[in-house]
């Protein structure tokens, strides 16, 4: 498509290349948006007293709920403090297991046995 002005090629949807773009806008200048106008820019705009308008919907949507801690901007002694709590949660957890497995036997076997006590007393009670 051509420039509607000087035949160049038209980069700009108004049918109008950079050069011819950039002095319309020059010319023609700022404007007032109206509210409506301004709630339906994607953007910022700056209103009349010189202040910036961003549209809060849209940097609400954005911003997500998740966030990601990095350590890469942390200090040495502070990654060794959060190491060794990590450390010792995990030693509890493991140690946690591995007296429930050492004791599984033995848990059976009083199961077993106040099962086979109960089930001796039904049975004693019955006659």
């Amino acid at each position: 498509m051509k420039c509607r002005y000087c035949d160049n090629e038209a980069v700009y949807p108004d049918g109008l290349c950079e050069r011819c773009h950039q002095a319309e806008v020059e010319n023609r200048g700022a404007s007032v948006l109206s509210d409506d106008e301004r709630d339906n820019f994607k953007g910022q705009t700056i209103n009349e007293d010189g202040t910036v308008y961003e549209e809060k919907k849209e940097q609400e949507e954005s911003q997500s709920n998740v966030h990601i801690y990095m350590t890469h901007g942390l200090p040495l002694r502070i990654k060794l403090a959060i190491g060794f709590i990590i450390f010792c949660v995990l030693a509890i957890i493991i140690s946690a297991l591995g007296f429930l497995i050492l004791a599984l036997p033995y848990l059976l076997g009083g199961a077993v046995i106040v099962l086979v006590y109960q089930i001796v007393k039904t049975l004693l009670r019955h006659r």
